[in-house]
């Protein structure tokens, strides 16, 4: 349900001068803070490997901003996260600030500033793998305001494309859809059990949705905090409203396999007809094709027609011998 997430937390001068001396750092040899802060990071990690300083910051009033980066999945270590484990969470958060600041009262005026929800499917087949992200190219280039990224940078601001991956990305919420394999390994990390032959479906939640969320003219009224986020329903809206329209329903097909199932419906004839041109139409250029030609309700129905009988508007190009008739769609909620 949940992958990882950061929290702000208001923190006494003092105990932030006391953290750096728990781990012997001496910010007078920095010339830089951040070089410190870093280093602090880097020493913390040691011990608990779920957490991540990400920066600290002073505020007018002399308090602190302390931002921590908490990955769940490796604080539990396991794959899947359920609402159910949120008190399980908060322990091991409060034992954190307890070994470093002798108490846990700074959780209880946490701001969350981004969390990041996720589903993974098992595909265990490398090449299902490979069609699967092979078929993501098809997919919308824009929807709402996420907008389709297929070239990023590494580490050293070169740029590199997403072989394995697809990113959509707006200012307030991104979708990362990736092989979690490929990842550890162009990582250089241990390919834990709960890693392998999966296919997993990122959801992230900037600080300026959340943001937008808390307001209670235009938004939920929801607290920026973790609780308010750590709950199965919504983490099932979330998912459905930003990745369905873009993944869809259905499973993917070549031609030949999707006109037996179109031809073995119930739609008249010249609806059967409409949709096998509307599936040739995107195969031959990509989700957003069809748009030139027709009106946004009837692109609309096509797709929900193609849905209802379990097919995926992106078809399987029936010329690639090396990739089979059909392809369970792995996103099912």
């Amino acid at each position: 349900m949940i992958h990882t997430f950061e929290m702000m937390m208001l923190v006494a001068y003092y105990d932030i001068q006391n953290l750096f001396s728990m781990y012997g750092i001496n910010l007078n040899k920095y010339e830089h803070f951040g070089a410190a802060v870093k280093q602090l990071n880097k020493e913390i990690k040691k011990n608990f490997d779920a957490y991540a300083v990400t920066w600290i910051s002073c505020q007018a009033s002399g308090e602190w901003n302390l931002h921590v980066k908490i990955d769940i999945v490796k604080m539990l270590d396991k794959g899947e996260i359920l609402e159910e484990d949120y008190d399980l969470v908060e322990s091991d958060i409060r034992k954190f600030l307890i070994h470093h600041f002798g108490h846990s009262l700074y959780f209880d005026s946490h701001i969350l500033k981004r969390i990041d929800y996720k589903l993974d499917f098992y595909v265990p087949n490398s090449k299902d793998r490979e069609l699967l992200f092979f078929l993501l190219e098809k997919y919308t280039a824009k929807y709402g305001y996420k907008e389709k990224i297929k070239w990023g940078k590494d580490e050293n601001n070169n740029p590199f494309k997403y072989e394995t991956s697809q990113y959509h990305k707006s200012k307030s919420v991104e979708l990362v859809i990736y092989d979690k394999e490929e990842e550890r390994i162009a990582k250089g990390e241990e390919i834990q059990p709960y890693d392998k032959g999966r296919v997993r479906y990122e959801l992230r939640l900037k600080n300026s949705h959340l943001n937008s969320m808390k307001r209670k003219d235009k938004g939920k009224s929801r607290l920026k905090k973790l609780r308010s986020y750590f709950l199965y329903h919504l983490w099932k809206e979330y998912m459905e409203r930003h990745i369905l329209p873009i993944v869809h329903r259905g499973d993917y097909y070549k031609i030949t396999e999707a006109e037996k199932i179109i031809e073995n419906s119930n739609f008249p004839k010249k609806k059967k007809n409409d949709l096998r041109v509307f599936l040739v139409q995107i195969s031959k250029g990509s989700i957003d094709t069809p748009k030139k030609h027709m009106s946004p309700p009837t692109y609309r129905k096509y797709l929900q027609d193609l849905a209802s009988i379990g097919v995926n508007p992106i078809l399987i190009p029936k010329n690639r011998t090396d990739f089979p008739n059909c392809l369970k769609n792995p996103f099912k909620i």
